[in-house]
C-alpha cells in the first residue's frame, strides 16, 4: 500500500506541476503586447522616437542537408520587418543539397539581404558541426546582434524585431525563443511536435520562473560584445549543447538570460518515429550530462507514467484498488490531452484534435527515452558516434571518430 500511495501521490503532484507549467507559458505569452516594437511613425510627445536607432542584426543560419520546408523557411527571412538585418547562410560543402536550395532562394529574392558562405570550417576531428558553421558565418557578419536560427525555423515578419527589442535593456545578454512544431503529417513528426509543445516549451518557462538559464539554440540571440566576452563561438566547438553552455557562460559573465515571448516555428513534416525518439534520447543525454540530479526530477513532469505505475503496483499488491487507480489513470490521460490543447492555443501550434489525443502515447514513449541516459552516454549524430562528457564535452567514442557534420 505504501508503494501505491507514493506513486499515486507523485502522479497527483506531477499533474499540479504540469498544470502550473501551462500557467507559466500563459504568463510568458502575455509579454508580446507590451514588448512589440512601435509601428512606423510612433513617437514620444516631444517628437522623438520611443526607441533607440535600430541596431543591425546578423541572422546566422547553419545549413546541412535537406530539411522539411527548407525553401519556405529561408524565404520567411526575406520579408522581416522593423529591423535592419542580414542573413548569413553557412554550409560546409558546395554540393550540399541545402546550398542549392539557398541559391534558388537568393536568386528569387535578389533584394533580400542573403549571403551564402561555403566551407572554411575547422579541421578538428571532434567538433560540433553547427558551432563550426556559426563560427564561419560570424566572420562575415556585420551586425551588432547575432541571431542563431536553425535551418528548420520559420518566422513571421515581426518576430525578429520583437525578439531583439529585449536588448534595449543593457543587462540582457542572451535571448531565446519559444518554438513549436509545424506541419506534422507522420506519426514521428506528431510525437516530436507534442514533445516540443508539452515538454520543451513548458520546461523553458518553468526554468525561467526559477531564474535558471535554459537556452535552446533553435532560435537565440545575443549582442556581439556579449558573445566576444565569453570567447566567441570558438569557445564552444567541443561541446554538444552549445546553446545551454552559452547561456551559462552569459550568466557567469554577469548578464541576464531571457526567454522571449515570441514563438517561432520548427518545421517537421515527415519525421520517422525512430528519428523522433532518437532526438529525445540525445536531448535527454545532454540534460543528464549537465546535471544527473536535476534530470532525475523530470519524472515529475510525466504524470501519466506515474499514474500507470501506481495502477501496475495496485494490480500486484492490492487488486481491490485497481478500479480506482484505473479511473485515476484515465483522468490523468484526459488532463494531459487538455493541457496539450491549452498549450497549443497559447502558442499557436497547429495541431489537430486527433494529434492531441496521442498525448498518452507520447508520454509513454517519453518515459522509455528518459531511462536511456542512465545506461549510455554515446550519441549517434548524423551518422557519427561520439560520447558526451560532463557539460556535454564531446569525447572520442572509439578508435576513430570522423568529423561531425552541421546540424
Amino acid at each position: 500500500m505504501t508503494v501505491i500511495t507514493i506513486l499515486a501521490s507523485l502522479a497527483a503532484v506531477a499533474l499540479l506541476l504540469t498544470t502550473a507549467q501551462v500557467v507559466l507559458v500563459w504568463r510568458v505569452r502575455r509579454r508580446p503586447f507590451a514588448l512589440r516594437p512601435p509601428a512606423a511613425g510612433d513617437s514620444r510627445p516631444d517628437g522623438s522616437s520611443g526607441r533607440p536607432t535600430p541596431r543591425f542584426v546578423s541572422v546566422l543560419k547553419p545549413l546541412s542537408g535537406p530539411e522539411d520546408g527548407l525553401e519556405e523557411n529561408l524565404e520567411s527571412f526575406a520579408r522581416l520587418e522593423g529591423v535592419r538585418y542580414e542573413v548569413i547562410l553557412s554550409v560546409e560543402r558546395r554540393d550540399d543539397p541545402a546550398a542549392e536550395v539557398a541559391r534558388r532562394v537568393i536568386a528569387r529574392h535578389p533584394d533580400a539581404p542573403f549571403h551564402l558562405v561555403v566551407g572554411e570550417g575547422s579541421r578538428a576531428r571532434i567538433r560540433n558541426g553547427k558551432v563550426d558553421r556559426l563560427l564561419v558565418a560570424s566572420r562575415y557578419a556585420n551586425g551588432d546582434i547575432f541571431v542563431v536560427s536553425d535551418a528548420n525555423v520559420r518566422v513571421e515578419p515581426q518576430d525578429l524585431a520583437t525578439t531583439v527589442a529585449l536588448f534595449d535593456d543593457p543587462k540582457v545578454g542572451c535571448v531565446s525563443n519559444l518554438f513549436v512544431g509545424e506541419g506534422a503529417r507522420s506519426l514521428g513528426s506528431v510525437i516530436e511536435s507534442l514533445h516540443l509543445l508539452t515538454f520543451v516549451v513548458p520546461g523553458t518557462a518553468i526554468a525561467e520562473a526559477g531564474r535558471i538559464p535554459c537556452v535552446v539554440g533553435k532560435s537565440m540571440a545575443m549582442p556581439r560584445h556579449v558573445l566576444e566576452s565569453i570567447g566567441g563561438f570558438g569557445a564552444f566547438l567541443d561541446v554538444l549543447a552549445e546553446d545551454q553552455a552559452i547561456g551559462l557562460a552569459v550568466k557567469e559573465a554577469g548578464f541576464q538570460v531571457v526567454l522571449s515571448p515570441v514563438v517561432v516555428r520548427n518545421v517537421v513534416v515527415t519525421r520517422s518515429l525512430r528519428r523522433a525518439l532518437d532526438r529525445q534520447v540525445r536531448w535527454g543525454k545532454i540534460r543528464f550530462a549537465f546535471s544527473a540530479a536535476t534530470y532525475s526530477t523530470e519524472i515529475l513532469l510525466n504524470p501519466l507514467a506515474l499514474a500507470l505505475a501506481a495502477l501496475a503496483a495496485g494490480a500486484l499488491l492490492a487488486p481491490e484498488l485497481v478500479p480506482a487507480l484505473a479511473a485515476f489513470a484515465a483522468v490523468t490521460s484526459f488532463v494531459r490531452i487538455l493541457q496539450a490543447g491549452l498549450l497549443a492555443r497559447l502558442t499557436g501550434a497547429r495541431l489537430r484534435t486527433r494529434h492531441l489525443t496521442l498525448m498518452p502515447v507520447k508520454d509513454l514513449l517519453q518515459l522509455a527515452t528518459q531511462v536511456v541516459p542512465y545506461f549510455s552516454c554515446h550519441v549517434s549524430w548524423h551518422g557519427h558516434l561520439t560520447r558526451i562528457g560532463p557539460g556535454t564535452v564531446l569525447l572520442p567514442a572509439g578508435w576513430h571518430v570522423p568529423q561531425l557534420s552541421a546540424s
